[in-house]
Protein backbone atom coordinates (compact mmCIF):
# COMPACT_ATOMS: atom_id res chain seq x y z
CA UNK A 1 0.00 0.00 0.00
CA UNK A 2 1.64 3.05 -1.06
CA UNK A 3 1.57 6.33 1.42
CA UNK A 4 -0.58 9.14 0.34
CA UNK A 5 0.83 12.08 -1.75
CA UNK A 6 1.04 15.34 0.06
CA UNK A 7 -0.39 17.71 -2.32
CA UNK A 8 2.37 19.55 -5.07
CA UNK A 9 4.20 22.26 -3.78
CA UNK A 10 4.20 21.57 0.13
CA UNK A 11 7.52 19.91 1.39
CA UNK A 12 7.64 16.28 1.39
CA UNK A 13 6.98 14.64 4.74
CA UNK A 14 9.19 13.47 7.54
CA UNK A 15 9.19 9.88 6.23
CA UNK A 16 10.05 11.19 2.55
CA UNK A 17 13.66 11.72 3.35
CA UNK A 18 13.99 8.24 5.03
CA UNK A 19 13.03 6.94 1.56
CA UNK A 20 15.02 8.72 -0.45
CA UNK A 21 18.25 7.79 0.04
CA UNK A 22 17.37 4.35 0.63
CA UNK A 23 15.26 4.61 -2.58
CA UNK A 24 18.71 6.25 -4.47
CA UNK A 25 21.46 3.67 -2.88
CA UNK A 26 18.68 0.76 -3.83
CA UNK A 27 18.53 2.05 -7.55
CA UNK A 28 23.28 2.41 -7.71
CA UNK A 29 23.12 -1.18 -6.94
CA UNK A 30 20.47 -2.03 -9.34
CA UNK A 31 21.95 -0.01 -11.68
CA UNK A 32 25.65 -1.87 -10.66
CA UNK A 33 23.81 -5.15 -11.15
CA UNK A 34 21.76 -5.24 -14.39
CA UNK A 35 22.98 -1.86 -16.38
CA UNK A 36 27.16 -2.40 -15.98
CA UNK A 37 28.93 -4.72 -18.35
CA UNK A 38 32.32 -6.22 -16.91
CA UNK A 39 34.07 -4.06 -19.09
CA UNK A 40 32.84 -1.83 -16.41
CA UNK A 41 31.06 -0.20 -19.06
CA UNK A 42 27.31 1.23 -17.75
CA UNK A 43 24.58 0.60 -20.38
CA UNK A 44 21.94 2.74 -18.50
CA UNK A 45 22.22 5.00 -14.95
CA UNK A 46 19.58 5.07 -12.99
CA UNK A 47 20.17 6.99 -9.64
CA UNK A 48 20.09 10.60 -10.64
CA UNK A 49 16.52 10.34 -11.94
CA UNK A 50 15.91 9.62 -8.47
CA UNK A 51 16.62 12.98 -6.98
CA UNK A 52 15.48 14.88 -10.12
CA UNK A 53 12.24 12.95 -9.93
CA UNK A 54 12.44 14.03 -6.14
CA UNK A 55 12.65 17.82 -6.95
CA UNK A 56 10.59 17.76 -9.50
CA UNK A 57 6.84 16.40 -7.33
CA UNK A 58 7.83 18.77 -4.77
CA UNK A 59 9.31 22.12 -6.95
CA UNK A 60 12.47 21.94 -5.21
CA UNK A 61 11.62 22.42 -1.74
CA UNK A 62 14.21 21.53 0.52
CA UNK A 63 16.24 20.60 -2.68
CA UNK A 64 19.55 21.61 -0.92
CA UNK A 65 18.45 18.14 1.82
CA UNK A 66 17.37 15.82 -0.93
CA UNK A 67 20.96 16.91 -3.17
CA UNK A 68 22.48 16.18 1.01
CA UNK A 69 21.13 12.71 1.45
CA UNK A 70 21.26 11.27 -2.16
CA UNK A 71 24.85 12.85 -2.22
CA UNK A 72 25.82 10.72 0.72
CA UNK A 73 23.53 7.79 -0.40
CA UNK A 74 25.56 7.47 -4.03
CA UNK A 75 29.21 7.89 -2.48
CA UNK A 76 28.46 4.98 0.20
CA UNK A 77 27.53 3.23 -2.61
CA UNK A 78 30.46 3.96 -4.84
CA UNK A 79 33.34 3.88 -2.41
CA UNK A 80 33.23 0.28 -2.99
CA UNK A 81 34.09 0.67 -6.98
CA UNK A 82 36.28 4.27 -6.68
CA UNK A 83 38.92 5.59 -4.89
CA UNK A 84 36.95 8.03 -2.25
CA UNK A 85 38.45 11.34 -3.95
CA UNK A 86 37.27 10.44 -6.87
CA UNK A 87 33.75 8.84 -5.73
CA UNK A 88 33.55 11.96 -4.29
CA UNK A 89 34.03 13.94 -7.14
CA UNK A 90 31.97 11.71 -9.35
CA UNK A 91 29.17 12.25 -6.75
CA UNK A 92 29.24 15.99 -7.23
CA UNK A 93 29.25 15.39 -10.76
CA UNK A 94 25.85 13.54 -10.29
CA UNK A 95 23.86 16.37 -8.08
CA UNK A 96 25.32 18.86 -11.33
CA UNK A 97 23.94 16.80 -13.75
CA UNK A 98 20.07 16.77 -11.58
CA UNK A 99 20.88 19.86 -10.22
CA UNK A 100 21.08 22.04 -13.95
CA UNK A 101 18.15 19.59 -15.61
CA UNK A 102 16.16 20.69 -13.02
CA UNK A 103 16.99 24.60 -12.78
CA UNK A 104 16.92 24.35 -16.96
CA UNK A 105 13.42 22.83 -16.63
CA UNK A 106 12.36 26.02 -14.43
CA UNK A 107 14.10 28.26 -16.64
CA UNK A 108 12.49 26.90 -19.81
CA UNK A 109 8.65 26.55 -18.31
CA UNK A 110 8.67 22.70 -18.22
CA UNK A 111 5.97 21.08 -16.04
CA UNK A 112 6.05 17.84 -14.30
CA UNK A 113 2.72 18.44 -13.25
CA UNK A 114 1.28 18.87 -16.80
CA UNK A 115 3.83 16.19 -18.17
CA UNK A 116 2.98 17.44 -22.05
CA UNK A 117 4.24 17.07 -24.92
CA UNK A 118 6.40 20.29 -24.70
CA UNK A 119 6.97 19.18 -20.94
CA UNK A 120 8.41 15.90 -22.81
CA UNK A 121 10.28 17.70 -25.39
CA UNK A 122 12.00 20.15 -22.60
CA UNK A 123 12.99 18.21 -20.20
CA UNK A 124 14.54 15.63 -22.95
CA UNK A 125 16.37 18.85 -24.53
CA UNK A 126 18.04 20.10 -20.98
CA UNK A 127 18.11 16.69 -19.41
CA UNK A 128 19.48 13.55 -21.47
CA UNK A 129 20.68 16.13 -24.16
CA UNK A 130 22.52 19.01 -22.47
CA UNK A 131 22.89 18.73 -18.65
CA UNK A 132 24.03 14.68 -19.34
CA UNK A 133 26.72 15.78 -22.02
CA UNK A 134 27.94 18.79 -19.87
CA UNK A 135 28.12 16.15 -16.66
CA UNK A 136 29.73 13.10 -18.89
CA UNK A 137 32.64 15.86 -20.41
CA UNK A 138 33.57 16.73 -16.86
CA UNK A 139 33.31 12.95 -15.54
CA UNK A 140 35.57 11.78 -18.81
CA UNK A 141 38.06 15.02 -17.76
CA UNK A 142 38.05 13.42 -14.04
CA UNK A 143 37.89 9.48 -14.68
CA UNK A 144 41.15 10.35 -17.22
CA UNK A 145 42.37 12.51 -14.77
CA UNK A 146 42.89 9.48 -12.15
CA UNK A 147 43.77 6.82 -14.70
CA UNK A 148 45.28 8.13 -18.06
CA UNK A 149 44.77 4.41 -19.28
CA UNK A 150 41.02 4.81 -19.03
CA UNK A 151 40.60 4.47 -22.81
CA UNK A 152 39.83 8.08 -24.83
CA UNK A 153 38.17 11.03 -23.60
CA UNK A 154 35.29 11.17 -25.83
CA UNK A 155 35.01 7.50 -25.78
CA UNK A 156 34.90 8.47 -21.76
CA UNK A 157 32.44 11.04 -22.18
CA UNK A 158 29.71 9.52 -24.80
CA UNK A 159 29.64 6.24 -22.06
CA UNK A 160 28.48 8.60 -18.93
CA UNK A 161 26.38 10.71 -20.85
CA UNK A 162 24.39 7.84 -22.81
CA UNK A 163 23.99 5.95 -19.74
CA UNK A 164 22.90 8.95 -17.93
CA UNK A 165 20.54 9.98 -20.82
CA UNK A 166 18.99 6.90 -20.96
CA UNK A 167 18.76 6.46 -17.06
CA UNK A 168 17.35 10.06 -16.71
CA UNK A 169 14.90 9.43 -19.56
CA UNK A 170 13.70 6.32 -18.51
CA UNK A 171 13.28 6.01 -14.95
CA UNK A 172 11.82 9.99 -14.38
CA UNK A 173 9.24 9.51 -16.30
CA UNK A 174 7.92 6.84 -14.31
CA UNK A 175 8.96 7.68 -10.84
CA UNK A 176 6.86 10.64 -11.35
CA UNK A 177 4.17 8.63 -12.50
CA UNK A 178 3.95 6.84 -9.44
CA UNK A 179 4.56 10.10 -7.41
CA UNK A 180 1.59 11.18 -9.21
CA UNK A 181 -2.12 10.62 -9.41
CA UNK A 182 -2.75 7.87 -12.00
CA UNK A 183 -3.96 7.90 -15.35
CA UNK A 184 -7.41 6.97 -16.04
CA UNK A 185 -7.32 3.65 -18.36
CA UNK A 186 -9.95 1.37 -19.51
CA UNK A 187 -10.41 -1.60 -17.57
CA UNK A 188 -8.58 -4.24 -19.12
CA UNK A 189 -10.13 -6.48 -21.77
CA UNK A 190 -9.58 -9.77 -22.64
CA UNK A 191 -7.49 -8.82 -25.86
CA UNK A 192 -5.51 -6.59 -23.22
CA UNK A 193 -4.70 -9.56 -21.77
CA UNK A 194 -4.00 -11.76 -24.55
CA UNK A 195 -1.53 -8.94 -25.84
CA UNK A 196 0.03 -8.77 -22.30
CA UNK A 197 0.98 -12.72 -22.02
CA UNK A 198 1.81 -12.64 -25.42
CA UNK A 199 4.37 -9.79 -24.98
CA UNK A 200 5.82 -11.42 -21.54
CA UNK A 201 6.08 -14.83 -23.35
CA UNK A 202 7.87 -13.15 -26.39
CA UNK A 203 10.01 -10.99 -23.86
CA UNK A 204 11.08 -14.77 -21.96
CA UNK A 205 11.82 -16.18 -25.48
CA UNK A 206 14.35 -12.82 -26.71
CA UNK A 207 15.71 -12.53 -22.73
CA UNK A 208 16.55 -15.94 -22.49
CA UNK A 209 17.86 -16.72 -25.84
CA UNK A 210 21.68 -16.47 -26.24
CA UNK A 211 22.09 -14.43 -29.99
CA UNK A 212 19.79 -12.77 -31.36
CA UNK A 213 17.97 -15.16 -33.44
CA UNK A 214 15.86 -18.56 -31.94
CA UNK A 215 15.51 -21.61 -34.76
CA UNK A 216 17.08 -19.23 -37.25
CA UNK A 217 14.39 -16.38 -37.04
CA UNK A 218 15.68 -12.75 -35.71
CA UNK A 219 14.66 -12.26 -32.29
CA UNK A 220 15.95 -8.86 -31.22
CA UNK A 221 14.38 -6.99 -27.90
CA UNK A 222 12.95 -4.62 -31.42
CA UNK A 223 10.28 -7.12 -31.39
CA UNK A 224 8.95 -5.51 -28.37
CA UNK A 225 8.27 -2.44 -29.72
CA UNK A 226 4.61 -2.60 -30.99
CA UNK A 227 3.15 -3.83 -27.88
CA UNK A 228 4.86 -0.91 -26.04
CA UNK A 229 3.30 1.05 -28.44
CA UNK A 230 -0.13 -1.08 -27.74
CA UNK A 231 0.33 -0.53 -23.90
CA UNK A 232 0.49 3.46 -24.62
CA UNK A 233 -2.51 3.38 -26.06
CA UNK A 234 -4.45 1.67 -23.83
CA UNK A 235 -3.15 2.09 -20.46
CA UNK A 236 -1.63 5.28 -20.31
CA UNK A 237 1.66 6.72 -19.19
CA UNK A 238 1.92 5.14 -16.07
CA UNK A 239 1.53 1.29 -17.62
CA UNK A 240 3.82 2.67 -20.41
CA UNK A 241 6.42 3.91 -18.41
CA UNK A 242 6.60 0.80 -16.15
CA UNK A 243 7.19 -1.39 -19.68
CA UNK A 244 9.98 1.09 -20.62
CA UNK A 245 11.89 0.53 -17.75
CA UNK A 246 11.36 -3.34 -17.06
CA UNK A 247 12.46 -3.60 -21.02
CA UNK A 248 15.34 -1.12 -20.95
CA UNK A 249 16.53 -2.86 -17.59
CA UNK A 250 15.96 -6.31 -19.22
CA UNK A 251 17.87 -5.62 -22.05
CA UNK A 252 20.51 -3.99 -20.06
CA UNK A 253 20.77 -7.05 -18.20
CA UNK A 254 20.74 -9.74 -20.65
CA UNK A 255 23.52 -7.38 -22.64
CA UNK A 256 25.78 -7.29 -19.42
CA UNK A 257 25.34 -11.12 -18.66
CA UNK A 258 26.80 -11.86 -22.48
CA UNK A 259 23.83 -13.24 -23.61
CA UNK A 260 24.17 -10.74 -26.93
CA UNK A 261 20.51 -9.73 -27.53
CA UNK A 262 21.83 -7.97 -30.54
CA UNK A 263 23.87 -10.53 -32.31
CA UNK A 264 27.65 -11.37 -32.15
CA UNK A 265 29.07 -8.29 -31.99
CA UNK A 266 32.09 -6.53 -30.26
CA UNK A 267 31.31 -5.53 -26.65
CA UNK A 268 31.38 -1.50 -27.65
CA UNK A 269 28.93 -1.95 -30.81
CA UNK A 270 26.80 -4.15 -28.61
CA UNK A 271 26.24 -1.43 -26.06
CA UNK A 272 25.62 1.26 -28.45
CA UNK A 273 23.00 -0.86 -30.02
CA UNK A 274 21.38 -1.55 -26.46
CA UNK A 275 20.95 2.34 -25.88
CA UNK A 276 19.94 3.27 -29.23
CA UNK A 277 17.28 0.76 -28.59
CA UNK A 278 16.27 1.87 -25.00
CA UNK A 279 16.26 5.66 -26.55
CA UNK A 280 13.86 4.26 -29.16
CA UNK A 281 11.77 2.70 -26.55
CA UNK A 282 11.22 5.49 -24.59
CA UNK A 283 10.93 7.80 -27.12
CA UNK A 284 8.36 5.98 -28.74
CA UNK A 285 6.66 4.76 -25.83
CA UNK A 286 6.41 7.74 -23.64
CA UNK A 287 6.12 9.85 -26.28
CA UNK A 288 3.25 8.27 -27.67
CA UNK A 289 1.65 7.73 -24.46
CA UNK A 290 2.43 11.69 -23.54
CA UNK A 291 0.94 13.01 -26.84
CA UNK A 292 -2.61 10.46 -26.47
CA UNK A 293 -2.49 11.66 -22.80
CA UNK A 294 -2.46 15.08 -23.89
CA UNK A 295 -4.64 14.82 -26.80
CA UNK A 296 -7.46 13.31 -24.83
CA UNK A 297 -6.89 15.98 -21.80
CA UNK A 298 -7.60 18.72 -24.78
CA UNK A 299 -10.33 16.45 -26.25
CA UNK A 300 -12.33 16.58 -22.47
CA UNK A 301 -11.21 20.37 -22.28
CA UNK A 302 -13.28 20.99 -24.92
CA UNK A 303 -16.06 18.98 -24.56
CA UNK A 304 -16.40 20.23 -21.50
CA UNK A 305 -16.30 24.07 -23.58
CA UNK A 306 -18.96 22.83 -25.91
CA UNK A 307 -21.03 21.71 -22.86
CA UNK A 308 -20.31 25.36 -21.05
CA UNK A 309 -21.09 27.23 -24.03
CA UNK A 310 -23.92 24.94 -24.99
CA UNK A 311 -25.58 25.57 -21.32
CA UNK A 312 -24.87 29.26 -21.78
CA UNK A 313 -26.56 29.15 -24.87
CA UNK A 314 -29.34 27.18 -24.24
CA UNK A 315 -29.62 30.06 -21.10
CA UNK A 316 -29.51 32.86 -22.87
CA UNK A 317 -32.32 30.88 -25.27
CA UNK A 318 -34.23 30.44 -22.29
CA UNK A 319 -33.94 33.95 -21.13
CA UNK A 320 -34.86 35.66 -24.96
CA UNK A 321 -38.00 33.53 -25.00
CA UNK A 322 -39.17 34.68 -21.78
CA UNK A 323 -37.92 38.32 -22.76
CA UNK A 324 -39.81 37.34 -26.19
CA UNK A 325 -42.87 36.26 -24.43
CA UNK A 326 -42.87 38.88 -21.29
CA UNK A 327 -43.91 42.20 -21.48
CA UNK A 328 -41.17 44.61 -20.40
CA UNK A 329 -43.67 46.75 -18.37
CA UNK A 330 -45.37 44.64 -16.20
CA UNK A 331 -43.33 41.56 -16.10
CA UNK A 332 -46.44 39.78 -17.33
CA UNK A 333 -46.70 37.57 -20.03
CA UNK A 334 -47.92 39.52 -23.15
CA UNK A 335 -49.66 38.85 -25.96
CA UNK A 336 -47.75 36.70 -28.12
CA UNK A 337 -47.72 34.49 -25.11
CA UNK A 338 -51.51 34.93 -24.35
CA UNK A 339 -52.13 33.57 -27.76
CA UNK A 340 -50.08 30.35 -27.76
CA UNK A 341 -51.67 30.14 -24.15
CA UNK A 342 -54.71 30.24 -25.34
CA UNK A 343 -54.31 27.92 -28.36
CA UNK A 344 -52.56 25.11 -25.71
CA UNK A 345 -55.10 25.50 -23.07
CA UNK A 346 -58.39 24.84 -25.73
CA UNK A 347 -57.04 22.31 -27.57
CA UNK A 348 -56.44 20.25 -23.91
CA UNK A 349 -59.55 21.16 -23.10
CA UNK A 350 -61.35 19.73 -25.97
CA UNK A 351 -59.38 16.75 -25.21
CA UNK A 352 -60.33 16.19 -21.60
CA UNK A 353 -63.59 17.86 -21.81
CA UNK A 354 -63.33 20.45 -18.98
CA UNK A 355 -64.12 23.94 -18.96
CA UNK A 356 -61.84 26.46 -20.18
CA UNK A 357 -62.21 30.40 -18.42
CA UNK A 358 -60.46 33.38 -20.22
CA UNK A 359 -60.88 36.84 -18.77
CA UNK A 360 -60.41 40.15 -19.88
CA UNK A 361 -59.73 43.46 -17.61
CA UNK A 362 -59.52 46.97 -18.70
CA UNK A 363 -58.82 49.94 -16.53
CA UNK A 364 -61.07 51.94 -16.36
CA UNK A 365 -61.17 55.74 -17.79
CA UNK A 366 -57.07 55.12 -18.17
CA UNK A 367 -56.63 57.96 -20.78
CA UNK A 368 -58.21 60.32 -18.23
CA UNK A 369 -55.81 59.25 -16.08
CA UNK A 370 -52.84 59.61 -18.60
CA UNK A 371 -54.30 62.74 -19.07
CA UNK A 372 -54.31 64.03 -15.68
CA UNK A 373 -51.10 62.28 -14.22
CA UNK A 374 -48.91 62.40 -17.39
CA UNK A 375 -47.56 58.86 -19.02
CA UNK A 376 -44.99 58.35 -16.78
CA UNK A 377 -47.61 57.90 -13.97
CA UNK A 378 -49.52 55.71 -16.16
CA UNK A 379 -46.62 53.17 -16.45
CA UNK A 380 -46.42 53.55 -13.00
CA UNK A 381 -50.25 52.79 -12.66
CA UNK A 382 -49.87 49.68 -15.28
CA UNK A 383 -47.55 47.81 -13.09
CA UNK A 384 -49.39 48.40 -10.04
CA UNK A 385 -52.53 46.96 -11.56
CA UNK A 386 -50.44 44.33 -13.11
CA UNK A 387 -48.91 43.50 -9.73
CA UNK A 388 -52.06 42.95 -7.82
CA UNK A 389 -53.36 41.05 -11.19
CA UNK A 390 -50.66 38.61 -10.88
CA UNK A 391 -50.71 38.22 -7.61
CA UNK A 392 -55.03 37.00 -7.49
CA UNK A 393 -54.28 34.80 -10.36
CA UNK A 394 -51.54 32.43 -8.33
CA UNK A 395 -52.87 29.06 -9.13
CA UNK A 396 -50.18 26.81 -10.98
CA UNK A 397 -52.16 26.21 -14.60
CA UNK A 398 -53.42 29.69 -14.47
CA UNK A 399 -52.04 33.11 -16.96
CA UNK A 400 -52.21 36.02 -16.04
CA UNK A 401 -51.15 38.69 -19.00
CA UNK A 402 -51.26 41.90 -20.95
CA UNK A 403 -53.67 42.08 -23.53
CA UNK A 404 -52.09 45.34 -25.18
CA UNK A 405 -52.57 49.07 -23.65
CA UNK A 406 -54.38 49.41 -20.34
CA UNK A 407 -56.15 45.67 -20.83
CA UNK A 408 -55.28 42.87 -19.05
CA UNK A 409 -56.31 38.94 -18.95
CA UNK A 410 -56.49 35.99 -17.58
CA UNK A 411 -56.86 32.22 -18.48
CA UNK A 412 -58.07 29.27 -15.94
CA UNK A 413 -57.92 26.02 -16.90
CA UNK A 414 -60.74 23.54 -15.86
CA UNK A 415 -62.63 26.10 -13.89
CA UNK A 416 -66.41 26.60 -13.91
CA UNK A 417 -68.13 29.31 -14.20
CA UNK A 418 -68.81 30.31 -10.54
CA UNK A 419 -64.80 29.90 -10.01
CA UNK A 420 -64.36 32.07 -12.64
CA UNK A 421 -66.17 34.94 -10.87
CA UNK A 422 -64.72 34.51 -7.91
CA UNK A 423 -61.48 34.92 -9.36
CA UNK A 424 -62.45 38.04 -11.33
CA UNK A 425 -64.60 39.55 -8.44
CA UNK A 426 -60.99 39.44 -6.43
CA UNK A 427 -59.09 40.87 -8.92
CA UNK A 428 -61.84 43.36 -8.99
CA UNK A 429 -61.82 44.19 -5.66
CA UNK A 430 -57.81 43.69 -4.71
CA UNK A 431 -57.34 46.70 -6.98
CA UNK A 432 -60.24 48.95 -6.01
CA UNK A 433 -58.54 47.85 -2.02
CA UNK A 434 -55.32 49.43 -3.59
CA UNK A 435 -57.05 53.68 -3.57
CA UNK A 436 -55.13 54.59 -6.41
CA UNK A 437 -56.42 58.07 -6.77
CA UNK A 438 -57.87 58.92 -10.19
CA UNK A 439 -58.80 62.47 -10.76
CA UNK A 440 -60.37 61.56 -13.60
CA UNK A 441 -63.10 58.95 -12.12
CA UNK A 442 -66.18 59.07 -11.07
CA UNK A 443 -64.79 56.88 -8.55
CA UNK A 444 -62.17 58.90 -7.59
CA UNK A 445 -59.55 55.66 -7.16
CA UNK A 446 -58.41 53.09 -10.01
CA UNK A 447 -60.65 51.03 -10.89
CA UNK A 448 -61.43 48.17 -13.50
CA UNK A 449 -64.43 46.16 -15.49
CA UNK A 450 -63.77 42.68 -16.25
CA UNK A 451 -65.78 40.34 -18.65
CA UNK A 452 -65.41 36.42 -17.73
CA UNK A 453 -66.90 33.83 -20.54
CA UNK A 454 -66.60 30.20 -19.33
CA UNK A 455 -67.06 27.57 -22.07
CA UNK A 456 -66.64 23.29 -22.05
CA UNK A 457 -64.76 22.93 -25.69
CA UNK A 458 -66.73 21.17 -28.28
CA UNK A 459 -66.72 19.99 -31.99
CA UNK A 460 -67.42 23.01 -33.68
CA UNK A 461 -66.28 25.57 -31.39
CA UNK A 462 -63.27 27.85 -31.18
CA UNK A 463 -61.14 29.73 -28.82
CA UNK A 464 -61.93 32.64 -30.94
CA UNK A 465 -65.78 32.40 -30.05
CA UNK A 466 -64.56 31.87 -26.22
CA UNK A 467 -62.38 35.67 -26.07
CA UNK A 468 -65.59 37.13 -28.23
CA UNK A 469 -67.82 36.61 -25.58
CA UNK A 470 -65.05 37.22 -22.89
CA UNK A 471 -65.02 40.81 -24.97
CA UNK A 472 -68.53 40.88 -25.39
CA UNK A 473 -69.12 40.66 -21.32
CA UNK A 474 -66.65 43.45 -20.66
CA UNK A 475 -68.20 45.74 -23.31
CA UNK A 476 -71.39 45.10 -20.79
CA UNK A 477 -69.51 46.00 -17.92
CA UNK A 478 -68.26 49.39 -19.08
CA UNK A 479 -71.68 49.85 -20.85
CA UNK A 480 -73.35 49.27 -17.13
CA UNK A 481 -71.10 51.72 -15.31
CA UNK A 482 -67.52 50.24 -14.89
CA UNK A 483 -66.18 48.58 -11.88
CA UNK A 484 -67.99 45.58 -12.14
CA UNK A 485 -67.56 41.88 -13.12
CA UNK A 486 -69.95 40.78 -16.05
CA UNK A 487 -70.24 36.98 -16.60
CA UNK A 488 -71.37 35.67 -20.17
CA UNK A 489 -71.55 32.04 -22.01
CA UNK A 490 -72.85 31.41 -25.17
CA UNK A 491 -76.40 32.17 -23.94
CA UNK A 492 -76.83 34.45 -21.57
CA UNK A 493 -75.08 37.37 -20.20
CA UNK A 494 -75.66 37.61 -16.37
CA UNK A 495 -74.35 40.63 -13.86
CA UNK A 496 -72.52 39.68 -10.75
CA UNK A 497 -73.64 42.81 -8.84
CA UNK A 498 -71.61 45.55 -7.36
CA UNK A 499 -70.28 44.40 -3.75
CA UNK A 500 -69.50 47.78 -3.04
CA UNK A 501 -72.47 50.09 -2.07
CA UNK A 502 -70.77 53.25 -3.23
CA UNK A 503 -70.68 51.53 -6.73
CA UNK A 504 -73.31 53.21 -9.16
CA UNK A 505 -75.88 51.51 -10.90
CA UNK A 506 -76.27 50.57 -14.51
Amino acid sequence: MRLATPPIGRRPPWWFYLLLPLFHFASVKLSFFCAVTPENEVVVWLPNAVLLAALLRFHGQRAWLMASLTFASDLIANLPEFPWPEAVLLCLINIFEVGATFALMRRVGASADRAGVQDFVKFMAVGPLLSAMLAGFLAAAILKSFDPAAGPLLALMRLWWFGDALGLLIYTPLLLAFLRRADEAEPMSRFDWAVLVATLLLAGVIFSARGSAVSGLPATPNLLLPSVLYMAVRRGVRATAVAVALISLATAWVLTTGRDPFGGVAVYLAIMRAQEFILTLAILGLGFSVLLRELKATEHSLENKVKERTRELEESNAKLATLSTTDSLTGLANRRRFDAALADEWARALRTGQPLALALLDIDLFKNYNDCYGHQRGDECLARVAASFSHNIHRGGDLAARYGGEEFAFIAPATEAEGALRMAETVRSALEALRLPHDGSPFGIVTASLGVAVITPSLGTTAEQLLKLADDALYQAKKQGRNRVIQADAETVTDRGLLSSDRPQA
